[in-house]
């Protein structure tokens, strides 16, 4: 398509043209002929402030957008079809591009007809060989093969044209200096392979002490480490839903009626019993990496056919972690719950079978067909602890609000003041527990409790002795009542001395940590094993290698320190110790260097300049977005959204 390959030339669409791939989301695509009708205020698909998009251009753009999927894949396309929500993406593309947008309004900046005239110049399709335009009545035919009409792609050009001023003005704002550009330069170009040895400092624990002295002085010193803001305590009694669940009764009567009312519920389609072998092809592959697999898949089921155990076989040869270690026991299933190449072979073939292999978006797949079992309604028998638990499930709900209200009343007559007298009363109720919470923050999760904003909101205005709920949590119903108020400050030492104490050793086992690595440096410079110096500390040699710096180092983590000496040593230089965190210290040495010369660095300049700036400009853009999305309001038409998506759920 003419236009569909002019639209991709333009690269500053990047900011607009978002397509984040969605791993095993599995696609449903309807006919596209199904609109409802004319477009109408009930017809909106997505709406971004007062942005409006139908359900008629919605459908536009997901087709556009499946074609240019279609286009880059190629015959690859039908396997990566199934992993993307393309519904989903375009509507985020769609919010994406009107934010933007609103943004670049928001700067006052504007396309002029004289700009626009010359984008649609810039396309060859619209010029003769002399460089004039084709005329109107050419150009609106080239745009009609397109399925698009000059108005409509004129104004989505210049949404382009606009979004592309926006990420020009943002990227001019961005100012790096040749030191940055060279830093970045080096980080992304030069290597080192290394090996490492890692010395935890908790081995060096149980070798020191904090006597009182050490911690009191410790304490003085280091105050603002243990500056804490205003907390709370509550105590507070839970009414557990899990407990009840337990306690209250259900009648075989009750479950019985509940069966009967909900029979549907119950009913099963066809199921089958079948185990698999699978051997995998990573999404991707090239043609050997398939051809290779089919072939092992090929073996394998030449092996099965010939009678050896298939459970035998599924441990050996599968790839598929979870059923492997079963023999490849996919228990039962029915239609719809395995993809589509799987589910025929299976459903098409007789028990005692061996399938395959068979070609999935997974791999190739081995079948054995254990048995099927016809539609049916799931007898009571087979139910039964399934109705108790739903029949439990609401009524524990419901019983733990009434018990909570009733505690609630009984807390505002006594004012219980104490935790003996709180523990009393849930003394009283099987289904009830009593806590006393953590000192908490206004901005942290209340510990046992979980993210509460509301509770915690109410907490934080209340007085000492204050009275809250019933309130719902988790674990059902809660009253609670406040108990102390910290201020906010430094608390006593008698209050964190354990804390501090915890500060003392930790300084002292790192110090012991850096003297051991100092030893095993030595050691190692002198010609010692790596491997034998690891020992020592209870650990390995870890090989690292086309390191770069900022990358994490397995085991360890990025380490800006230990890079620097890395990259600053020579082959065969043993660097460190160095202190990773308070909890590691490592020494390496270098195996090999990769760096450049101040030539290679300079000619590098210009390319990673551009490069840095537009990534800058693309992280100031991501944060005006974010801002810009949280001041709109924005709405999308889930229905529309599921009617793409398996089983009816977006994802």
């Amino acid at each position: 398509m003419a236009l569909k390959l002019m639209r991709d030339n333009l690269k500053h669409l990047k900011w607009v043209l978002w397509f984040v791939v969605i791993v095993f989301v599995l696609l449903v695509f309807v006919d596209w002929g199904s609109g409802r009708g004319q477009q109408g205020p009930s017809n909106v698909a997505v709406q971004v402030g007062d942005h409006v998009v139908t359900e008629q251009q919605f459908l536009r753009e997901v087709r556009e957008n499946e074609q240019r999927l279609r286009n880059l894949y190629g015959d690859q396309w039908e396997q990566f079809r199934s992993m993307v929500n393309i519904a989903e993406q375009t509507a985020q593309q769609i919010i994406q591009r009107e934010l933007l947008m609103e943004e670049a309004r928001k700067a006052g900046l504007v396309v002029s007809e004289r700009e626009l005239q010359d984008q649609i110049l810039s396309y060859q399709a619209f010029r003769r060989k002399d460089g004039s335009f084709v005329g109107q009545d050419i150009y609106a035919r080239i745009l009609r093969a397109n399925q698009t009409t000059p108005e409509q792609f004129e104004a989505r050009l210049r949404e382009d044209l606009l979004i592309q001023k926006l990420q020009n003005t943002v990227r001019q704002a961005v100012l790096l200096s040749d030191e940055e550009v060279e830093q970045e330069i080096r980080k992304r170009r030069e290597t080192a392979d290394l090996d490492v040895i890692v010395i935890p400092v908790r081995q060096f624990l149980g070798e020191v002490t904090a006597g009182d002295a050490e911690v009191q002085a410790y304490y003085e010193a280091h105050r603002d480490e243990f500056t804490r803001p205003e907390q709370r305590v509550i105590r507070y009694l839970v009414v557990e839903t899990n407990t009840l669940r337990r306690l209250l009764p259900v009648n075989d009567a009750e479950i019985k009626s509940y069966y009967e009312d909900h029979i549907d519920e119950f009913k099963e389609s066809e199921q089958a019993h079948a185990r698999h072998i699978l051997i995998r092809v990573v999404p991707g592959a090239g043609p050997d990496a398939d051809a290779e697999a089919k072939v092992r898949a090929e073996q394998v089921a030449k092996l099965a056919r010939s009678g050896v155990d298939f459970a035998t076989l599924a441990e050996k040869h599968s790839e598929d972690p979870g059923s492997r270690s079963r023999g490849g026991d996919l228990g039962w299933f029915g239609r719809g719950s395995m993809v589509k190449e799987f589910e025929d072979a299976v459903f098409g073939a007789k028990p005692g079978d061996i399938v395959g292999p068979v070609k999935s978006q997974f791999g190739y797949h081995i079948i054995r067909v254990e048995g099927f079992r016809p539609a049916r309604v799931k007898p009571l028998d087979e139910v039964k602890d399934e109705v108790r638990f739903r029949l439990l499930e609401s009524r524990a709900a419901a019983e733990a609000e009434r018990r909570a209200a009733e505690l609630a009343r009984a807390i505002e007559r006594e004012r219980p003041d104490t935790d003996e007298a709180w523990q009393k009363i849930a003394d009283e109720d099987e289904a009830v527990a009593s806590f006393v919470s953590p000192p908490f923050g206004a901005d942290e999760v209340i510990p046992g409790i979980g993210q509460n904003p509301e509770l915690r909101s109410a907490v934080f205005e209340a007085r000492v002795g204050d009275i809250g709920g019933p309130v719902p949590i988790s674990r059902g119903w809660m009253v609670w009542q406040l108990k102390e108020i910290r201020p906010a400050g430094v608390p006593p030492l008698d209050e964190i001395r354990d804390r501090v104490a915890a500060k003392v050793m930790g300084e002292k086992a790192l110090a012991a940590a850096k003297a051991k690595g100092e030893e095993l440096a030595r050691r190692w410079r002198e010609g010692a094993e790596a491997a034998e110096l690891a020992r020592e500390v209870g650990g390995t040699v870890s090989p690292v290698r086309a390191h770069r710096r900022g990358q994490p180092i397995p085991g360890v983590g990025p380490s800006a320190a230990l890079d620097q000496l890395v990259f600053e040593a020579a082959n065969g230089d043993v660097v460190g110790p160095v202190a990773l965190d308070e909890n590691t210290v490592a020494v390496a040495k270098v195996i090999a260097l990769t760096t450049l010369s101040p030539e290679e660095v300079r000619s590098a300049l210009a390319s990673t300049r551009a490069s840095l700036e537009t990534e800058r400009a693309n992280e100031i853009l991501g944060a005006l977005l974010e801002r810009r999305r949280k001041e709109t309001v924005i709405t999308v038409d889930q229905r529309l959204i599921e009617r793409f998506t398996p089983n009816g759920k977006a994802g």
